[in-house]
């Protein structure tokens, strides 16, 4: 019979198929080549409860090298070179084997001829498993074992040859993504220079530049300064659509890209074998102290040369000839524009960084070269406008021309000349004016809930809701208790002691006679310090403070057995048999707007109507009037910063089942007569004027 318990089996292969869950997860993660193998032995030897094992790769040139090890030292291997020798021949024969091995201890591994050729040179079991890569043998894992059972060890090797599998699919994932990443950098720069190439307008030139090059160079921020009327100006940054003039970090790089442009060489920070005159030091330090960045690369971008045209009888000497006068000529010693790139968490120019600044950095100075030679040809401005309208202008089109342009006449007369009601919308809930807070008059815990109190439970004025234990007010009041009892005991025994003892000397007497009168003192004060009590604990029954519905949700599992606070809310009661209003809160941007009209109506003696839907009826729409605008406004989550609107409604309009308290509710305040235009697009023109006439004034 066996002694094998079956639950220590479940909880073995359990753990097996765990780890080997995380090997299969390992295996599709994208860790480096040292630490997947690392770890993917580590979990093999806990499966497998093996002494050591190795991990082989064939590198470049076919030689097979370990990658990682671990338990080498109990094996013996490394005991003598001789034994070293054999297992290397040991490995060079299961690479060139087709399927993995189970290899005794110092057992033989014969050759096709039937000789040996190698042998296992130590006292434990060899597993071996080979990784190919894409039908190519790539590596070899190694596991030694104590010698099992052979259907344990055959159960050894085929779990070691799945692994194999996961490392041979890891392999191939890398060679792929390797491809993979090689032809996207090609596609990116192909399209990088297709892109930068594209516009003849320099503004546009430098925004795409500055984009796509980030994504070339890998940097965090890529800006670019154009030179214009003979000033370096920064005209575009990645990452944003438009540049803030007056920021300081605006007009740092904007000095540094100068003095970096007049001395006409690269600037690498940090460089340490390079030291820098004062005046570009300077402007560095400045720059960094508002940019923050870890490193950075200042490269001018220098007018591309005219190439001389090699023809069938030699160079051409009259493009060599303008060349060298170009050269020497004022123009040619000021940059067309400044390319900046910025690391933030990089200090150093390693992976290729260089290269690739140099490449977006040829193709930026041609592209920028050839949009400012574009744009500062004589009437350019005027020649652009005539070219963009002349197709609108021409015979077969100039009838759609002239009705597009009466439509859009048409329709901006119509936006400004028709009125409309402007309706200013806010969201809100529906609550009922009589509605109360239930508070607690005392600390203490809630010993117990009042049978029948739950949500939705109709309850009257000074009905008992829930019911808390206070222990400082009952040690208080038993201390009472027993301090008055003990003054009344002392109190008739003092005046017994008067009466009884005729023998009491007249000092002893008046003593006692004082005695009383201070007992009498005590019993009083004690008496009032006890109705005190007693008044106070009527503070820890918690009663209705007026008839309505509780609206509270989950009253008992909320409250029961929970501490509380003198003033802590417990629990809401409401009216529903009441009158009704809408609490809308309406965003502060519009309130200029609502306080207007609500002025307006004041002086007409007449109401500010609203209309309004609630969630839980879409369908209809109904009607109030605005009956308070708060004073103060207050941050409500998402929304901002709102104003509190207080609505009055009529709640015969509404089916019982409509009102709930707490209902979501959409409402519409009428601001009066606008332009069309006005009512449609008064967001839009409310952001131009904050966001943008606002910065420019």
């Amino acid at each position: 019979m066996s002694t094998v318990d079956p639950r220590t089996v479940d909880e073995a292969r359990q753990q097996i198929r765990a780890i080997v869950a995380e090997i299969d997860q390992l295996g599709r993660s994208d860790l480096a080549e040292a630490d997947f193998f690392r770890g993917l032995l580590d979990r093999v030897l806990e499966a497998m409860g093996a002494v050591a094992g190795l991990v082989w790769i064939v590198g470049e040139g076919g030689r097979c090298e370990p990658v990682c090890h671990a338990g080498v030292q109990a094996t013996g291997l490394t005991n003598s070179p001789e034994t070293q020798e054999a297992h290397g021949r040991l490995i060079e024969s299961l690479l060139a084997g087709t399927e993995g091995m189970l290899i005794p201890a110092r057992a033989e591994l014969a050759g096709p001829d039937g000789k040996p050729v190698a042998g296992n040179p130590t006292d434990l079991l060899l597993v071996a498993a080979p990784i190919d890569r894409n039908g190519q043998r790539s590596g070899l894992l190694e596991v030694f074992h104590q010698p099992h059972p052979p259907e344990v060890e055959q159960g050894f090797l085929t779990f070691l040859a799945q692994v194999a599998t996961v490392a041979g699919s890891y392999l191939a994932r890398r060679q792929s993504k390797s491809i993979d990443a090689q032809q996207t950098t090609l596609t990116q720069v192909d399209r990088f220079s297709r892109a930068v190439h594209e516009s003849l307008d320099p503004i546009a030139t430098a925004f795409v530049l500055a984009n796509e090059a980030r994504r070339i160079i890998g940097c965090d921020r890529v800006s670019v300064l154009v030179r214009r009327r003979r000033r370096l100006r920064l005209e575009a940054v990645s990452g944003q659509e438009s540049v803030e003039r007056r920021a300081t970090a605006v007009q740092a790089i904007e000095a540094l890209a100068r003095v970096v442009a007049r001395a006409r060489d690269p600037l690498w920070h940090p460089d340490p074998g390079r030291e820098l005159p004062p005046q570009i030091e300077e402007e560095l330090e400045h720059f960094i102290d508002e940019s923050h960045a870890t490193a950075l690369a200042v490269i001018p971008l220098e007018r591309p040369k005219p190439t001389p045209v090699v023809r069938p009888g030699g160079v051409d000497a009259v493009a060599v000839a303008r060349a060298e006068s170009n050269s020497d000529g004022k123009e040619d010693h000021e940059p067309v524009g400044v390319l900046v790139a910025e690391w933030f968490s990089s200090s150093s120019f390693d992976g290729g960084k260089r290269a690739r600044v140099d490449l977006v950095s040829d193709h930026g100075r041609v592209a920028l070269a050839n949009a400012l030679d574009h744009t500062s040809l004589p009437l350019y401005g005027i020649l652009d406008l005539l070219g963009k309208s002349r197709v609108l202008t021409t015979a077969r089109n100039l009838p759609r021309t002239l009705t597009a342009v009466v439509a859009a006449l048409t329709g901006l007369a119509a936006l400004v000349l028709i009125p409309a009601d402007l309706r200013l919308e806010g969201k809100g809930t529906l609550e009922p004016v009589h509605r109360r807070d239930v508070f607690s008059g005392i600390d203490g815990v809630i010993e117990s809930i009042a049978d029948g109190v739950a949500h939705g439970i109709d309850v009257k004025e000074g009905q008992l809701l829930a019911t808390l234990r206070n222990t400082d007010l009952e040690v208080a009041l038993t201390d009472v208790l027993g301090r008055k009892a003990s003054s009344e005991e002392q109190l008739v025994s003092t005046q017994r002691a008067l009466l009884e003892d005729n023998k009491i000397s007249a000092d002893e007497r008046t003593r006692m006679s004082g005695r009383v009168a201070q007992l009498r003192r005590e019993i009083e004060s004690l008496e009032e310090q006890r109705k005190l009590f007693l008044t106070k604990k009527q503070s820890l029954e918690v009663r209705s403070p007026i008839d309505g519905v509780i609206v509270t949700w989950q009253v008992r599992d909320r409250l029961l057995l929970r501490p509380v606070e003198k003033g802590q809310v417990l629990l809401t009661v409401a009216d529903k048999t009441g009158p009704w209003e809408l609490e809308v809160h309406m965003p502060d941007d519009r309130l200029g707007h609502v306080n207007r009209a609500a002025a307006q109506a004041r002086q007409e003696a007449r109401e500010l109507k609203v209309d309004y839907v609630l969630a839980t009826d879409p369908g209809n729409r109904h009607y109030g009037s605005v009956k308070e605008i708060h004073e103060q406004a207050e941050v409500r989550g998402e929304a901002g910063n709102t104003v509190m609107v207080r609505i009055t409604i009529d709640p015969s309009n509404h089916e019982r089942e409509e009102l709930g308290a707490g209902a979501t509710v959409t409402a519409r305040i009428n601001c009066g007569k606008r332009a069309l235009g006005y009512v449609w697009f008064h967001d839009v023109l409310a952001f131009i004027q904050s966001q943008i006439l606002f910065r420019l004034w």
